[in-house]
């Protein structure tokens, strides 16, 4: 009995001594916890589970970079054909555009209220839809966008008011050398805008919608 009670004195011992340099296997306190001198896995084993860790951290982070900011994107967006509402914050925005670009003489100011190219790449049906797009879109829209401002010079100095779209909507019939899909269309769209003190009305004659939005396709 006493060689035995010696015995396990001196493997505490032992224990003890070995801990305090890191633990040793298989020296557990009479609890069933870990060893003496601390965490039985030891200052490397938790650095390496920190280092994968790390690592399990960075291959998710590459794996969402390598997605890149568009994954996912094509789900949200809408219908060639899809109607846009008659008014709407983003609508006044543009046509502020266009008011700006009429006073300033510069057409590139009202880019995003024109029919986009890449938009009439895809609904037109034409043997060149580029050079169509700049006969049929950008040429009589910065060509029109001028001639008003020459016979107005004084829009520079105009305020804008409001901005209607016009009232009879209706879809496009689809056509070879056309539309390949029945799009929306609207005549008569009214700008109004103050210079002076006088209160004047530019009429968009055409407003063709495409993706949930109305774009200018003819101005005068």
């Amino acid at each position: 009995m006493a060689a035995t009670a010696r015995g396990f004195v001196a493997a505490a011992a032992l224990c003890a001594v070995v801990g305090g340099a890191g633990g040793a296997v298989g020296c557990k306190s009479s609890s069933g916890g870990p060893a003496a001198g601390g965490d039985a896995a030891g200052p490397s084993a938790s650095a390496g589970a920190s280092a994968v860790s790390a690592r399990a951290g960075s291959a998710s982070a590459d794996a969402g970079a390598s997605a890149g900011p568009g994954a996912g994107a094509d789900a949200g967006v809408p219908p060639d054909d899809l109607m846009p509402p008659a008014s709407s914050d983003e609508l006044t925005a543009r046509a502020r555009h266009l008011l700006e670009a009429v006073g300033k003489d510069d057409a590139d100011l009202a880019a995003d209220i024109e029919f986009p190219r890449n938009g009439w790449l895809a609904m037109r049906d034409a043997e060149d839809t580029g050079k169509d797009w700049s006969k049929r879109v950008d040429g009589p829209f910065r060509k029109s966008l001028h001639g008003y401002f020459k016979r107005h010079e004084s829009i520079g100095r105009a305020q804008f008011v409001s901005f209607e779209l016009g009232h009879a909507v209706v879809q496009t019939n689809v056509h070879k050398h056309g539309w390949k899909k029945p799009l929306w269309t609207v005549h008569g769209s009214h700008l109004t805008y103050v210079v002076d003190g006088h209160t004047r009305t530019l009429v968009v004659h055409e407003m063709t919608a495409w993706r949930g939005a109305w774009y200018v396709t003819r101005l005068r």
